[in-house]
């Protein structure tokens, strides 16, 4: 079976899955996703329900804040359907 794509993902992680959301979030539609396993299959669903946005290193707490108004966005876009809260832990 020949294949074409504008992108191909390799692995269906976290990191891979996030990836073709996003980048279907784009416009892009030619993408495939390469993975031996089942999507997520080494990802838990296990929440402990707490982040941390506080880092020393300045390039760090920058990339957290991103990702939390990333994790906002998707809340928001799915009425929080993953259950987001600002409990977080001290």
């Amino acid at each position: 079976m020949v294949m074409d794509a504008e992108i191909v993902v390799c692995g269906a992680g976290i990191a891979g899955i996030t990836a073709v959301y996003h980048l279907s979030k784009l416009g892009i539609k030619n993408i495939i996703l390469v993975d031996p396993r089942p999507p997520l299959t080494f990802t838990s669903d296990k929440s402990s329900e707490s982040y941390r946005n506080y880092w020393p290193s300045q390039t760090m707490a920058a990339f957290m804040d991103r990702s939390i108004d990333l994790l906002d966005e998707l809340a928001l876009e799915s009425d929080n359907y993953f259950q987001m809260n600002r409990r977080g832990y001290a």
